[in-house]
């Protein structure tokens, strides 16, 4: 198996924007702070308005261009064309989600109030849930059919069967199982997410056809 350049370039700026992207982006805000008030939050948000602007901007790029990285490594792990219709929906529909949800950011301005911005960010994570559901039946997908088939190398098998493994963990943890772990949890998933769509596109652009 061997990934194109444009594909293992989309994967990892995917992931680095996934880990870097997000963090700077609260970094700069301000809102790293799990304790943070939501008035504190809504200020934040209306101080840098053109900031957010293009931080959407830059998401949705990357993003859509890291979606259609994904379905090229499902076209190079043989995953079959009735699963392919169905990964390829669901990549659209946590590409479409992820994207409306952070679509709330922009309706923040000067007259936004706190009750609304609370308002909002509750229809926001609302949101979120169905990208998380998507993306992990999309990412154990990918990572059935490339185990099955035997797919790349095994340093490739084996980031690849975290990401099942995190898609596993992603629902387990949307459905409140672990109780106080959740946010911990997400947390650790989010990264390890990031740091395997990386893994596999440096491999990507690293190995050659045996």
């Amino acid at each position: 198996m061997q990934l194109s350049k444009v594909t293992s370039w989309g994967l990892i700026l995917g992931g680095l924007l996934g880990i870097l992207g997000f963090m700077a982006f609260g970094a700069i805000l301000g809102l790293l702070d799990d304790d943070i008030a939501p008035a504190e939050e809504l200020k934040a948000f209306q101080d840098n308005e053109v900031l957010v602007g293009v931080m959407v901007m830059l998401f949705v790029g990357i993003f859509t261009y890291m979606a259609k990285s994904l379905l090229q490594v499902g076209q190079a792990v043989k995953v079959p064309d009735e699963w392919f219709m169905y990964l390829r929906m669901l990549i659209i529909v946590m590409l479409a989600t992820l994207f409306v949800g952070m679509s709330t950011w922009m309706v923040i301005s000067e007259e936004t109030t706190v009750e609304s911005f609370v308002t909002v960010g509750l229809v926001g994570d609302s949101v979120d849930a169905i990208q998380i559901v998507a993306g992990s039946f999309a990412f154990f997908i990918l990572t059935v059919f490339a185990l099955k088939n035997g797919a790349g190398n095994v340093i490739f098998r084996a980031l690849i069967a975290i990401l099942g493994l995190l898609a596993v963990l992603d629902i387990i943890d949307l459905m409140g199982i672990i109780g106080d772990l959740d946010d911990s949890i997400g947390f650790i998933t989010w990264i390890l997410w990031s740091v395997c769509l990386v893994g596999i596109g440096v491999l990507g652009l690293t190995t050659k056809e045996a």
